[in-house]
């Protein structure tokens, strides 16, 4: 679906190019994107390899383990139900970890598992509750540390990338506290619906 979207957005930004008597200057204009587009995937390749890299030692060291239980406390009241010493609850804490790190590319492949485990008690093809919860939290993810944004920001040559720091946890520990809070508040309603 999403092909179809950005084509439609490029033919559109096309046309219009087209249209104002700017036709010429669209090959050049896909030309300089591309490259653009490919330099700063290699700026960024690095950054990703060694917190990707780490991310899996980190797993395969067992510290997974240790992280689970260090989180297990305050996950189980955002979890209930979910036992947090099992493989899921591994992957949801290193998940979480690692989107508060600002390492979202490396939070996906367990938040993927991590997922698919707490789906193993859906019936019928409905979201548990802990699967809300999960997807609310990666979705409005706190960011402690946004490494991912603080790199682009220095591949873009900003002078201070990461004046970013206090606003970012800002506005995204009141977009969690929000998010957790209307989890909370539609699980409550429909079970009592």
């Amino acid at each position: 679906m999403m092909n179809y979207v950005w084509a439609v957005l490029a033919l559109t930004g096309i046309f219009f190019a087209i249209a104002a008597g700017l036709g010429g200057d669209v090959p050049g204009a896909l030309l300089r994107a591309a490259m653009e587009a490919v330099s700063l995937a290699i700026r960024l390749a690095g950054g990703f390899a060694f917190w990707s890299g780490l991310v899996a030692i980190v797993e395969d060291s067992g510290f997974a383990g240790f992280l689970a239980r260090v989180l297990a406390k305050p996950l189980s009241h955002l979890f209930p139900g979910v036992p947090m010493d099992n493989e899921a609850g591994q992957a949801i804490s290193m998940n979480l970890t690692a989107n508060m790190l600002g390492l979202g590319n490396a939070a996906t492949p367990m938040g993927l598992r991590a997922m698919k485990l707490l789906g193993r008690d859906a019936s019928n093809g409905i979201a548990t509750d802990a699967m809300c919860m999960f997807l609310v939290l990666n979705a409005s993810s706190v960011q402690l540390l946004p490494t991912t944004v603080i790199a682009l920001r220095t591949a873009a040559g900003s002078v201070s990338p990461a004046s970013i720091l206090l606003p970012t946890l800002l506005a995204t520990g009141v977009s969690t506290a929000i998010g957790i809070a209307a989890c909370i508040f539609l699980a409550r309603r429909a079970r009592h619906a």
